[in-house]
C-alpha cells in the first residue's frame, strides 16, 4: 500500500512538473507556432513576426525555443563583426521582465498608457548594457511593439568598443516598427 501511494505521489509530482502556470510554453507547442518558409525565414503565426533571413546585414542563425517565462520563440541573428541580434516573441505577463523599465514598457504597451492624454503608445524603446559577447561588456538597443496581443522585441547589441553613431544595432531595432499585425 506504502509503495502505491508513493509512486502515485511522484506520478502526481511529475505532472504538475509539466504543467506551466507561469505562462512558460513547452518547446513542441511553441515549435508549432512558428511556420518555416522554403528560404529559411520564419512566421510566428499567433503574432505575425516576421523573422527573415537577413534584417540589416544581420544574418538569421536559427529560432530558439522558449526558455524564460511567457517566452513563444526567439530568432537568432548576426552580423559579420560579431554584432548579435534576436527578434523574441511573448505574452505579456505583469512584473515580469529584463529590467524595471522594460516591465513599465511591456505595461504601458499592454494596459494602455498612464497619463490622461489621448495618445496610443505602439511602441517603446530601451537601451543600456547588453549580454557580453566574447567575454566584452556590450551596448543593446530594443524595441518592442504589440501585435495581435502578443509583445515583439527587436533587440541588437554590439561590443561597447564597436559602438559608434549610426551603428546598425539601432537599424536592426527598427525593424520591429514594422511588423504587421494590429498594435
Amino acid at each position: 500500500m506504502k509503495r502505491t501511494i508513493a509512486v502515485g505521489a511522484l506520478l502526481l509530482l511529475a505532472l504538475q512538473a509539466c504543467a506551466s502556470p507561469d505562462g512558460k510554453e513547452g518547446a513542441n507547442a511553441a515549435a508549432s507556432d512558428w511556420i518555416k518558409a522554403s528560404d529559411g525565414s520564419y512566421t510566428h503565426k499567433a503574432s505575425g513576426a516576421l523573422c527573415p533571413i537577413e534584417v540589416e546585414g544581420f544574418a538569421l542563425q536559427g529560432l530558439k525555443m522558449p526558455e524564460a517565462p511567457g517566452s513563444l520563440g526567439t530568432c537568432l541573428y548576426a552580423d559579420s563583426a560579431g554584432r548579435r541580434g534576436e527578434i523574441r516573441v511573448r505574452r505579456y505577463i505583469p512584473g515580469v521582465g529584463e529590467t524595471p523599465l522594460a516591465i513599465q514598457n511591456d505595461k504601458t504597451l499592454m494596459e494602455g498608457a498612464t497619463s490622461s492624454s489621448d495618445q496610443v503608445i505602439t511602441s517603446t524603446i530601451r537601451a543600456g548594457p547588453g549580454p557580453e559577447i566574447n567575454g566584452e561588456r556590450s551596448q543593446r538597443d530594443v524595441i518592442t511593439v504589440k501585435r495581435n496581443g502578443l509583445l515583439i522585441d527587436c533587440a541588437a547589441w554590439e561590443r561597447v568598443s564597436q559602438f559608434e553613431d549610426g551603428s546598425p544595432i539601432v537599424d536592426f531595432g527598427i525593424n520591429c516598427l514594422h511588423m504587421p499585425g494590429e498594435g
